[in-house]
């Protein structure tokens, strides 16, 4: 048998109010990499304040790295141009050079000084060699610079197309051709777009468009409200009504020649 003392603090315990109660009703969720967390109010600013840091933090790492990328990417372009320039340059000088040689009348030297005429004529060969290794050269340039610089504006819409991707709900694909479409409306071509890797100006050209869309859907509304408003509401009573009578739920244009007819009818 429990004695008094021993009724009273059970009485006391299940009068007390829950700890954890105030805990509850003083704790906010956020969520946090995809999970949800329950913490107390007073820390949110914290936590929001330290996640603020951390992606300001992450962009401007983001941002370090693009800038090292294009700096790299700058100089690489500048030594190639530098080579591409003294190449042309010596090429144009050979070129010169042969034209001189095209001048000689090979005939004429080699009846008067065949030894002459061969050490000249093997000179000429040299310089049309190098005239050709020159051309393949610049011709190689050529070619590597365009395969880079497609490489590098697919890895940069690679990389607009993943922070879009997280940006914009629904971005896919299809949403970007449709952009496309937008743009050319304006006599934006594809490849001026291709050119276009910043982010910012896609989700510009994307709320531009979706704008637009709002703006349609919402005329079309309007015109269907205003067609709805102006059909007189006649009604043709009796059995021929169900049939053949003129009602409201009927298209423009069944509606207007049943009316004609009961018109006509009515005469």
């Amino acid at each position: 048998m429990q004695t008094e003392d021993a009724i009273n603090s059970t009485a006391e315990l299940e009068l007390a109010p829950d700890p954890t109660a105030d805990l509850e009703d003083d704790a906010e969720e956020i969520e946090h990499e995809g999970q949800a967390y329950r913490i107390p109010r007073a820390l949110k600013g914290a936590f929001l304040m330290n996640a603020d840091y951390t992606r300001k933090t992450q962009e401007l790492a983001e941002h370090r790295r693009a800038l090292e990328r294009d700096r790299q990417g700058l100089a690489q372009r500048l030594e190639t141009a530098h080579a591409t320039v003294e190449e042309r340059a010596r090429l144009t000088a050979i070129e010169d050079q042969m034209a001189d040689f095209a001048a000689i009348d090979w005939e004429t030297l080699g009846e008067e000084d065949p030894q002459t005429a061969q050490a000249l004529w093997s000179r000429y060969e040299d310089f049309g060699h190098a005239r050709d290794r020159y051309v393949w050269s610049l011709s190689q340039r050529e070619h590597h610079g365009r395969a880079q610089a497609e490489r590098e504006v697919a890895e940069q819409l690679a990389e607009t197309g993943r922070v879009l991707s997280a940006e914009i709900e629904g971005w896919s694909p299809d949403v970007a051709s449709k952009l496309v479409e937008y743009a050319g409306a304006f006599g934006v071509t594809l490849d001026e777009l291709r050119e276009v890797a910043d982010p910012r100006l896609w989700k510009i050209l994307h709320r531009a468009h979706a704008g637009d869309e709002l703006a349609k859907q919402h005329q079309t509304a309007k015109q269907a409200e205003q067609l709805q408003s102006v059909r007189p509401a006649i009604q043709v009573s009796g059995g021929g009504a169900a049939a053949g009578g003129v009602r409201d739920e009927l298209g423009a244009g069944e509606w207007m020649r049943r009316r004609n007819e009961h018109v006509l009818k009515g005469r």
